[in-house]
């Protein structure tokens, strides 16, 4: 909604933000300080300027109906994607399948004997590992 007082805004007076006890006490003030019409006039603008932010304020302010939907809203979409996640993880994520399916596909485990195979790396790469130390010995 538009505030309707809008039109009445005017730059060339300065306001109290949205404080409109101090728009009025300035009022009162200049009212009782000075005769001069132009002052009253001035400290009536300020009113005015002031009253215009503050109904501007409340017309921006969310209220507790637009709060309670968006948290409904909110709500749902969060229900709702956590069980799209969900769901999706279940049709294509089965980790113990996809473990299983990819040990099938590239290790042949039934043919060899994990400890021969083990001896054998050791025959074939510790001798040469062991030829390339140097043997560090100290004294004290």
């Amino acid at each position: 909604m538009n505030n309707p007082l809008k039109g009445w805004y005017s730059d060339l007076f300065g306001s109290r933000g949205v404080d409109v006890a101090a728009a009025l006490d300035y009022v009162d003030q200049l009212a009782t300080a000075s005769s001069d019409g132009v002052a009253v006039q001035t400290a009536a603008r300020v009113l005015l300027n002031t009253v215009i932010g503050a109904v501007d304020q409340i017309l921006s302010a969310r209220s507790p109906e637009k709060i309670a939907i968006t948290d409904l809203i909110d709500q749902r979409i969060e229900s709702v994607i956590d069980q799209k996640i969900s769901d999706w993880m279940d049709s294509n994520i089965d980790i113990d399948d996809k473990i299983n399916d990819w040990v099938s596909n590239n290790l042949d485990l039934h043919d060899h004997n994990i400890s021969d195979i083990i001896t054998d790396w050791m025959n074939n790469n510790l001798d040469d590992k062991i030829a390339d130390m140097d043997l560090v010995v100290r004294v004290r």
